[in-house]
């Protein structure tokens, strides 16, 4: 997480951590909030009216007893299913990850496995980390990237299956003054409402006065307050763990101490319901030791 100078009071929370996340996406009462941002990122045309919050957390095949867990998952009145992931840190996997997530989504859908005229499913990943392109001369000022089955050739969308949209915020440095349209507006929002003490004029719009309201610290009732607060400082522990192994990791003679302190943090990591492989990547702790150590 960026962090802001320590004589400055935090007004808003930061939707590129974890508990600010949680604590805005996660709260029933910011509904409208959640269907601004997905409708922002949406392929165009394509719009939500109203969403129905869905369970998080899923059972996987029965063989595996595995659970898969979404930052945050909803579905539109017409059904189509809408995961939000929110990335921070480096994961050469997450790609394949969030084609993972959105599969399963899409299948769970088609409960005998008979019946495939099923809802498409929309993943959206709010990137606080770089996606690397292979060419990156393509991508200056494109900030939001739409992944889906289409023909090659032709281009032709077949049917709605199964779409993964990133918004790059890592790569969005725009100021406000530079924004020419509402997209980005709301990504220079989502990136940077924390920093603020204040909404800017040139945000006066309904939809970004909600977001700030729903980001600000203030206004949470005393359990969302106490819940959020904890969860940043577990998340701020954990970043700060996570630097502390890395960089012993750069030091020569302490390997021991090294590996003793990736795994208690691998360990930390999945007990707060992370998945294996991003526990993996994250650490450099093999994904068979990460197994052992639940």
């Amino acid at each position: 997480m960026e962090n802001m100078e320590d004589s400055v009071v935090q007004k808003y929370v930061s939707l590129l951590t974890n508990a600010g996340f949680k604590a805005v996406f996660g709260d029933r009462e910011n509904r409208d909030v959640v269907i601004s941002v997905i409708n922002a990122l949406l392929p165009e045309g394509k719009k939500v009216d109203d969403i129905e919050y869905l369970p998080t957390e899923h059972q996987g095949k029965l063989l595996s007893n595995k659970e898969f867990h979404f930052d945050f998952m909803c579905k539109g009145t017409d059904g189509s299913v809408f995961i939000v992931e929110m990335q921070c840190y480096p994961d050469d996997y997450w790609f394949k990850r969030c084609v993972s997530y959105a599969s399963r989504a899409y299948d769970r859908q088609n409960n005998r496995g008979e019946d495939y005229n099923v809802a498409p499913v929309y993943l959206i990943g709010l990137m606080g980390t770089d996606i690397v392109h292979a060419e990156p001369e393509k991508w200056v000022n494109k900030y939001v990237s739409e992944y889906t089955f289409r023909e090659k050739e032709t281009n032709e969308l077949q049917d709605e299956t199964i779409f993964i949209i990133f918004a790059e915020l890592a790569r969005f440095n725009k100021d406000l003054c530079d924004c020419t349209n509402d997209l980005e507006r709301m990504l220079y929002v989502i990136r940077n409402c924390w920093r603020l003490q204040n909404q800017p004029v040139e945000l006066q719009k309904e939809i970004f006065s909600r977001i700030f309201e729903a980001c600000e610290i203030a206004q949470f009732d005393e359990v969302k307050r106490i819940n959020y607060e904890q969860e940043m400082y577990d998340e701020r522990r954990l970043n700060g763990e996570l630097y502390t192994a890395r960089r012993l990791g750069r030091e020569e003679g302490r390997e021991e101490g090294r590996e003793e302190t990736l795994n208690e943090m691998a360990k930390k990591m999945l007990a707060a319901g992370m998945d294996e492989a991003v526990v993996a990547e994250m650490t450099g702790v093999a994904v068979e030791k990460v197994r052992t150590l639940k």
